[in-house]
């Protein structure tokens, strides 16, 4: 009888490096405006706490009071597992939260968590249970009632907006364990069988897809917490609806092909954050000839080169910016064009690209990346059957072309 090897204990410390999760997660506490830790299965935090209420710091400075906490924590995320989505619960000492699960290949290995807010619908009760929690620990009644009084009251749909945010923050950390995980496993069996070392490149290429830009991604996310203290919600709900779609196709299509419609409804998505953040310094056009709208080309093809153009093209300069986008049909090929009149590129940039040796120059390491993953998956699709070419004068713009065949 065949014997299978037990499945490996995974701890979340060793998929996701911790100064990366805690970045993610004082972003989204700082973009929210709620607290938020990461807990392994156990409610032992894995990162430090962000936006902590004073009332929570004052419980856990307590040995039973921070027991009761890791207790809670432990029970909220395991519920949340059980029902494979995000669940608001009162906590053991009776504020709202939220657990969004992390699961990698099934396994539970610990969640992350939000809240410590009280809902408007029902303030008066929620303090007065609050403060009976509180006291109980033996902690003074006036300090319970001072820090008490500071809490976040929140009305429902807040606190609604606050669980589709973590859902989507959750994903995004699942992604980076999963593709993590991966890479570890090729990356040991390579040492072993020098006849994996495709398979290990394919690894790498599908980890290079199914990744947007975090520091992008997360300025994103704060942009929607500063927008909602500023505005009174359209522009919020507009920020907030385009960062799911454009998450939710990356997360879905990492690894497939797509037709050019979806992948230009992508770029469109990402475009319409883009000029929210740089306003009218950024202008764009997107046009596809209609009878390129079913091909099929990798998901996400697109979408390094469309950032690079605003990156690189707008950042440095004051001056307003135009990136167009454009998709013709040549016979028996499709012509994918971006081009922008921004800062522009040198000279080594340029033929890197057209030599399709793209490497990492002063700066420009994440562009490097971006680009080279474009080539890589090119050729994989392609073969030698498409063209990619680059053009750029300092100071004037950039363009990048694809052609590709249609069959």
């Amino acid at each position: 009888m065949m014997q299978t090897a037990p499945p490996e204990d995974l701890h979340i410390k060793s998929l996701i490096d911790v100064a990366a999760l805690q970045r993610i997660q004082d972003t989204f506490a700082k973009a929210m405006g709620v607290a938020a830790v990461t807990v392994d299965k156990s409610g032992v935090p894995v990162t430090h706490n962000s936006n902590f209420q004073p009332l929570c710091q004052l419980i856990r400075s307590t040995p039973d009071g921070l027991a009761r906490c890791m207790k809670s924590d432990a029970q909220g995320g395991m519920t949340a597992y059980c029902s494979d989505k995000p669940e608001a619960y009162v906590c053991m000492g009776g504020l709202v939260d939220v657990a969004a699960p992390i699961t990698i290949e099934g396994q539970y290995i610990g969640c992350l968590l939000c809240g410590q807010v009280v809902l408007s619908e029902d303030q008066d009760s929620f303090l007065k249970d609050i403060i009976r929690r509180s006291t109980s620990l033996g902690l003074p009644y006036k300090h319970v009632l001072a820090a008490a009084q500071q809490i976040p009251v929140i009305p429902r749909d807040r606190l609604d907006a606050a669980v589709e945010m973590l859902m989507l923050t959750a994903n995004h950390i699942i992604e980076i364990g999963m593709t993590n995980l991966s890479q570890a496993r090729l990356l040991k069996e390579a040492q072993e069988k020098a006849t994996l070392q495709a398979a290990l490149q394919t690894a790498q290429m599908q980890a290079l897809q199914s990744q947007i830009n975090p520091h992008f991604l997360f300025n994103s996310l704060t942009l929607v917490g500063y927008t909602a203290l500023e505005e009174n919600a359209p522009h919020t709900e507009e920020i907030a609806y385009t960062l799911s779609e454009l998450l939710r196709y990356s997360l879905r299509n990492a690894s497939s092909m797509v037709s050019l419609s979806e992948e230009f409804e992508m770029v469109e998505h990402y475009l319409t954050i883009q000029r929210m953040h740089f306003g009218e310094r950024l202008c764009t056009h997107v046009h596809a000839d209609p009878s390129l709208r079913q091909m099929q080309l990798p998901c996400m093809l697109l979408q390094p080169l469309v950032e690079n153009a605003v990156v690189h093209g707008i950042e440095p300069l004051a001056r307003p910016v135009t990136v167009r986008v454009n998709a013709w049909r040549l016979g028996d090929y499709a012509l994918l064009e971006i081009v922008d009149d921004g800062a522009g590129a040198s000279d080594n940039v340029v033929r890197s690209l057209n030599e399709h040796q793209f490497t990492a120059v002063a700066k420009r390491k994440r562009a490097a990346v971006g680009m080279q993953s474009v080539i890589r998956r090119l050729q994989e699709v392609y073969g030698d059957g498409f063209k990619i070419t680059a053009e750029s004068a300092p100071g004037q713009g950039f363009s990048v072309r694809l052609i590709l065949p249609l069959r």
